[in-house]
């Protein structure tokens, strides 16, 4: 149940519950002698009996004083008169509740009580609340509270000793807060809570108390403060029309002494004590012989003040900023100003937000608690007091941090600036802050970047991105990644560098984060300079031109007008330049410059900005001052407030004619005019002078002042009250004129002036001004982030590496190196390639493989003891672990691991082409080969492509040293036995490294990570690959010279194809693969597979063929020795035919190659056609049947003559002609096919090809004579295959082309003979017909017959022709054949002449009739 509530929480009746603790305080009072001395009559009549409480009232009262003496306690008796009262009474709902606590309350608050009276006293009235015996439904009961905590306040006793007299307090304490606590302390009054808070506060910081009472009143006053700060929540806010906030009064609040309890003549009397509360009306409780009080059942006469609220609170903060202000340090103690600080902290983190609604509130915030603040910070070295100070100074900057602006630059300025103090440098000492001090500052700044959201990026866009600010952001930044360095332990402690570490990696995880919700390319696609941003970059620009300003004003202002500062150069808008660019600017030029005769009108514009309405005229100059320095000069001076109280008269918009006659308080109702104003303005700078010059000794007082200003306010006097105020406001806070104490020691009150009082000051601070970050975009995010990054990442990076070096803690290097990946993740979002790529080649760098020895190929290491290249082969897996001096060098270092995994990382997310340079790309490649030439990495590595060159793997490099190993561990003996025999195996040791070696580069995935990923196959990669290929064969790199370089040449070229590079890089390929193939002694595989290449960059290039042509005739063809049959049969060769049949086929260099020799040449070689007839035929038939534009005069011969030797290939097919005879002959079945069947055919198809090249559609051009005959001289060759199924079709081919695809007679060959002669007969004559009894002269006998027969036909035969026929078969006519054949020929030419004849003559009768 609720302290309070309407329900009753005791089972007995609260009648009984009163009337009990009446006896009980009456019984222990008559035990003291002081209130012995009435009688049990005497109190039984002064108690009031039923004979007398029947009479009238005025009776009554009679009675009851009769008892009234010198010797009667009036305390005793007003606990008897309520306990008679009560006696028969059912309840407490008709008696008034005040009336109840009374006796109780006077106990409390009388001085000559002793403390066990008082103590029980406040016991019973614990028990009251407790049990509700007065609750909110009691009557009167808002007074009652009221009372009660009055009481409560103005506790006295007679004091014993102290724990006693504090043991009663804390019963007042913790009364105190369960009243406040409880629903109905919300009637309290301010008044009320007011003493509360005085008593409270007090008490806890007083060190003559117990501690266990300080602390207690401490809690109290926390609870206290939670119950109020949360009360503002719910108050509405406050309508202030006027501009300026007169909060000199703060000064006025201060915490009295604690007086309550023991009354102490001799320091301060409970008189003093209420005369010092002047809003406090309370009776004087320090009574001796009080009038006996008269309790009875009428309520009594109390006024019952209105509900506590802002006016309290408003004064509570005033009285916690006496505790904190360094004038008052000799007043209160450490822990008292610490715990003020705490209390003010306690109400920010409840209600903070809610003080920019309340303005008066605000600006005890903004300017007087927020500079004491700062000024703790800046000049204190107590650790405890400096940490509150900072508690609050963070709590204000989450919460108000948006209000605070240039409060929270100023302190950030000097936090850093301590913080950056080196201990080397020569700076006074006292100026010098401890080691724990810059600990304790940057522990408790810590809590901005780790809770307070996108903490730099907002700083960055309110402070950096501002003309008028200081770059907040970029300068702390700066700072941090100094302090984060491990040296700066030695100027800080050691907790230093990690809390600033801290913040470094907060703002770049932040970033990254970010990052992940913004498109790359529609950024850069869609970046807009915005408007904070093009500010930023004019920002140094600005700077320039304020400080030649600031040097000399005619010089500065034309740079502001050029650079577009200022408008024009027109005085209003000067004006307004020098009244909202108020920052940079000198506020002392600016007075000078407004106060020259010349510049009348520029003061009247500057002057008339200002609005001044409803200002006191001492208010009105505070706001004038802010802007500039009154200059030293009285003429000076004169000209400015001349047109100060002009513009004042101005703003007031009153008629001097209706000006108002008075005394009311009412700043309206004091209407001076200008030459009023004009007085009262200087009177108001001499009085700051006077009160606030140090050096004047006797200072003006009210009465001079106000005695110096008679007759001035319009010929009469100004109200007293009015110049009081005025007396007031200048002797509790100065004036401080803009940097008057510049270069002195009162420079923090410059400074303080100069950033934060031009705002403080007016209500329009008060306005809710939104973060920075909230509305804005990933997108707009990131171009302040990319802002952010481009000055302060090369900072970053750098430190980050360099801890990333030194540490000695596996977790903290991956972390290091996890920000370092982000910080590159960055860089390439941003394209910041400079950045990208030293972050890429440091962390290559580390990898422990770019030792000078290693790129060497030296087996030496300063760290690891040399180690030949080992490669042990693991007998049960027939797995293979490569051993080397790298290998164990990456294995032992976990850091080495981890940038091993994370370059190729980062290698292998990057999706921005040209982002890595040349440089990046040769330690990368540099790293590769390293790894290569120690058989960590294999060959087959090489990304396989379809387009890509069709070889076999690559030989790895050749160990050093080979050894098989079964898997178990090599004992102590057998190592030894291993010495004596002189065993190079490594130790388990080295080998459990090399094994941690292999598995980091595994999860590298270099193969995906660098060549798999289309962004970073650039020209850059290739142009580093190629340079990357030794030339020169060294005793370091024989073992891996070769390999090597095929490795970088096919590797290169096969980059090429999946990812289309330029043209201008495969011509670079090209050239530097065909150097390499003049390098002396490499091996025929070697330059086999190189010439694959070069074949194979031809189709993906033009304007070579100079190159190409050079390659088949000086290489292919001269360098027999090695392009052998042999070189061509295996993959390697059948590669490189394929890829110059390819090139000829189709493509650019087609022309060129079919109309070279060489190329006819090299496919017409022995070594080409005896392993690929197939293909060349396949070739031929492609281009000849298939294609245009093929054949030429100028390689006509040359096609023939390579289809005539792949027509002549098939006398392979004899072999088996003549095992098959000799298996018929001896009867034998055979089942078994021609093995040579398929070159047989293929030889047949070029006799078909070949015969085909008489016809128009497969030469498109007109053959010569001596092609024609060229043509059946082949087919005629073949007609003597040693091949039977060549020869038979040889011979029908043949017969067919003379006699149909030859037209006779024609411009080349004019008789038939030339055909016979030339093409037929040296057939007969040739050689191998005399000599192979295979070759049948009647079937060539009949070949010619019958093509005389045809022509005959055709009549284009002579008798020349015959006898020409005749005279070949006289040779032959030996033969019984040929004799017939011959017959044969004569009787069918007969034949064919009778029917020439006859059809002559019926032609001739045809044409006759």
């Amino acid at each position: 149940m609720e302290l309070g509530g309407a329900d009753n929480a005791a089972a007995v009746d609260p009648v009984t519950i009163v009337i009990k603790e009446c006896i009980n305080l009456s019984t222990a009072m008559r035990k003291y002698s002081q209130f012995t001395s009435q009688s049990g009559v005497a109190a039984l009549l002064g108690g009031g009996s039923d004979i007398f409480s029947n009479q009238d009232d005025s009776l009554a009262s009679t009675f009851n004083n009769l008892s009234t003496n010198k010797n009667n306690d009036p305390l005793l008796s007003g606990f008897i008169q309520l306990r008679l009262m009560l006696n028969k009474a059912k309840s407490l709902n008709d008696i008034d509740s005040l009336t109840l606590l009374q006796p109780f309350l006077l106990v409390i608050r009388t001085s000559s009580v002793s403390g066990y009276i008082t103590s029980l006293a406040l016991d019973s009235l614990q028990k009251f609340l407790t049990l509700n015996v007065i609750n909110e439904t009691s009557l009167n009961h808002k007074a009652a509270y009221h009372e009660t905590v009055n009481a409560l306040t103005h506790c006295r006793f007679e004091g014993s000793e102290q724990l006693s007299d504090d043991s009663v307090l804390l019963k007042v304490v913790v009364l105190l807060q369960t009243v406040i606590q409880s629903p109905c302390g919300d009637l309290l009054s301010d008044s009320i809570m007011y003493d509360v808070l005085q008593t409270i506060l007090s008490l806890a910081c007083n060190k003559r108390r117990s501690e266990v009472l300080r602390r207690a009143a401490e809690f109290t006053m926390i609870a206290i403060t939670v119950k109020i700060f949360n009360k503002l929540k719910n108050i509405e806010p406050t309508k202030l029309t006027e501009k300026y906030i007169n909060d000199e009064s703060y000064a006025n609040n201060e915490l009295q002494a604690d007086i309550i309890g023991v009354s102490d003549k001799s320091n301060v009397t409970y008189n003093t004590e209420d005369e010092e509360r002047e809003d406090l009306h309370t009776p004087n409780t320090e009574i001796t012989n009080e009038p006996k009080p008269n309790i009875s059942n009428t309520k009594p006469s109390v006024t019952v003040e209105a509900n506590y609220g802002l006016p309290v609170i408003k004064q509570y903060l005033n009285l916690l900023l006496s505790l904190i202000v360094p004038e008052n340090q000799t007043k209160h103690t450490n822990s008292a100003r610490i715990f003020g600080f705490n209390l003010i902290n306690t109400a920010i983190e409840l209600s903070g937000d809610k003080f920019p609604l309340h303005p008066r509130l605000f600006s005890l915030i903004s300017d007087p608690i927020f500079k004491y603040v700062l000024f703790i910070i800046q000049n204190s070295n107590k650790l405890s007091l400096l940490q509150a100070a900072l508690q609050l100074f963070t709590t204000l900057v989450v919460i108000l941090g948006d209000h605070l602006q240039m409060q929270i630059e100023l302190t950030l300025t000097r936090i850093f600036t301590v913080l950056s103090q080196s201990s080397n440098k020569n700076v006074d000492d006292s100026k010098e802050r401890s080691a724990a001090v810059k600990e304790l500052l940057i522990e408790q700044v810590s809590i901005l970047w780790t809770r307070f959201p996108s903490f730099f990026t907002s700083t960055f866009i309110n402070f950096d991105c501002n003309l008028d600010r200081a770059d907040l952001s970029i300068q702390s930044l700066t700072i941090l990644t100094k302090l984060a360095l491990p040296e700066a332990a030695i100027a800080t402690t050691d907790n230093v560098p990690p809390i600033c570490l801290e913040g470094l990696v907060y703002l770049i995880d932040e970033m990254y984060d970010r990052l992940q919700g913004v498109d790359r390319e529609n950024f850069l696609l869609n970046e807009t300079s915005v408007e904070l941003l093009k500010q930023r970059e004019r920002k140094t620009e600005f700077i320039k031109c304020a400080t030649k300003f600031n040097e000399k004003p005619k010089k500065g202002i034309p740079m502001l007008i050029e650079k577009g500062f200022i408008e024009s150069d027109s005085e209003e808008d000067l004006s307004k330049f020098l009244f909202e660019n108020n920052s940079r600017v000198n506020k002392k030029t600016i007075g000078l410059l407004l106060c020259d005769p010349k510049k009348t009108s520029l003061l009247k514009n500057f002057i008339d900005l200002f609005d001044f309405k409803g200002l006191r005229v001492d208010e009105a100059i505070r706001f004038l001052l802010t802007k500039f320095r009154l200059p030293g000069e009285s003429q000076q001076i004169e000209r400015i407030i001349e047109a100060f109280s002009s513009r004042y008269v101005e703003c007031q918009e009153y008629e001097l004619s209706e000006r108002k006659e008075g005394v009311t308080e009412d700043v309206e109702a004091v209407q001076p005019d200008p030459d009023s104003v004009f007085i009262l303005s200087y009177s108001i700078i001499m009085l700051n002078t006077d009160l606030h010059n140090p050096q004047v000794k006797e200072h003006m007082s009210y009465e001079d002042y106000s005695g110096n200003l008679k007759g001035c306010y319009n010929q009469k006097n100004f109200p007293a009250w009015y110049l009081d105020k005025i007396y007031s406001s200048i002797r509790d806070k100065e004036i401080v004129m803009p940097e008057e104490h510049h270069g002195n020691d009162r420079w923090f009150e410059d400074a303080w002036n100069n950033l934060i009082s031009s705002t403080t000051v007016l209500t329009e601070v008060a306005r809710d001004p939104k973060n920075a970050v909230d509305n804005m975009s990933l997108q707009d995010l990131a171009q302040f982030d990319g802002a952010i990054f481009r000055n302060i990442g090369p900072s970053i990076v750098r430190t980050l590496l360099k801890i990333f070096k030194v540490a000695t803690d596996d977790h903290i290097s991956t972390r290091m190196l996890t920000s370092i990946d982000k910080c590159s993740y960055i860089a390439s979002f941003f394209n910041y390639k400079g950045l990208f790529n030293d972050i890429l080649r440091s962390i290559a760098d580390m990898t422990t493989l770019l030792t000078p020895d290693a790129l060497a190929g030296k087996r030496s290491s300063p760290d690891v003891d040399e180690i030949p290249l080992v490669e042990i082969v693991m007998n049960d897996t027939d797995s293979r672990i490569a051993v080397s001096t790298e290998s164990v060098r990456l294995g032992r270092s976990f850091k080495g691991q981890l940038c091993m995994v994370v370059l190729f990382r980062i290698l292998r997310r990057n999706r921005h082409p040209n982002v890595i340079d040349g440089e990046l790309w040769s330690k990368v490649i540099q790293i590769i080969l390293v790894l290569y030439e120690n058989l960590l990495i294999s060959p087959d590595i090489i990304p396989k492509v379809e387009q890509g060159p069709k070889l076999g793997d690559i030989k790895k490099p050749t160990p050093e040293i080979s050894i098989k190993k079964a898997r178990e561990t090599k004992g102590i003996l057998s190592a030894f036995a291993s010495y004596l025999k002189g065993d190079e195996e490594p130790t388990e040791d080295e080998i459990e490294a090399s094994i941690k070696a292999s598995q980091c580069i595994a999860s590298s995935n270099i193969a995906s990570s660098v060549f798999g990923n289309e962004a970073n196959v650039t020209e850059d990669l290739i142009k580093t690959l190629l340079s990357s290929i030794k030339v020169e064969k060294t005793t370091e790199n024989t073992r891996f010279f070769e390999s090597e370089m095929l490795f970088l040449v096919e590797l290169s070229v096969t980059l090429h194809f999946p990812y289309h590079q330029q043209e201008k890089v495969v011509s670079l390929i090209l050239k530097k693969v065909s150097e390499l193939s003049q390098v002396t002694g490499l091996s025929k595989t070697t330059l086999g597979r190189l010439m694959t290449c070069r074949l194979l960059l031809f189709s993906a290039v033009t304007n070579q063929e100079s190159l190409l042509l050079e390659l088949i005739n000086k290489d292919l063809l001269e360098k027999n020795e090695i392009f052998t049959q042999k070189f061509f049969t295996s993959d390697t060769g059948s590669e490189v035919l394929n890829q110059i049949l390819n090139l000829a086929e189709s493509g650019y260099y087609r022309v060129h190659l079919l109309q070279d020799a060489g190329f006819w040449k090299l496919l017409r070689s022995s070594p080409v056609m005896k392993g690929h007839a197939r293909e060349v035929y396949l070739f031929l038939e492609n281009s000849l049947l298939k294609s245009t534009g093929t054949l030429t005069d100028k390689n006509f011969m040359w096609v023939l003559g390579l289809l005539d030797e792949i027509s002549s290939a098939g006398a392979l097919g004899s072999r088996w002609e003549n095992e098959y005879d000799k298996l018929l002959r001896k009867g034998q079945k055979v089942d078994k096919e021609n093995p040579f069947q398929d070159i047989v055919e293929l030889s047949l198809k070029s006799v078909n090809i070949t015969s085909r090249l008489l016809e128009e559609d497969v030469t498109s051009f007109k053959l010569s004579k001596s092609e024609t005959i060229a043509v059946i001289q082949a087919l005629a060759h073949q007609c003597l295959n040693p091949c039977q199924q060549v020869r038979s079709y040889s011979l029908e081919t043949l017969e067919v082309a003379i006699k149909e695809k030859i037209e006779l007679p024609s411009d080349e060959i004019a008789t038939v003979e030339e055909i016979i002669e030339g093409g037929l007969l040296p057939l007969l004559e040739s050689t191998a017909t005399k000599q192979d009894s295979n070759v049948a002269v009647p079937k060539i006998l009949a070949v010619i017959s019958n093509f005389y027969l045809h022509c005959l036909r055709k009549g284009i035969t002579t008798n020349d022709t015959f006898l020409k026929v005749l005279n070949i078969f006289n040779k032959y006519v030996d033969m019984p054949s040929v004799e017939n054949q011959l017959q044969e020929l004569i009787t069918e030419k007969k034949q064919i002449e009778a029917g020439a004849v006859k059809a002559d003559a019926i032609s001739t009768d045809t044409a006759e009739s």
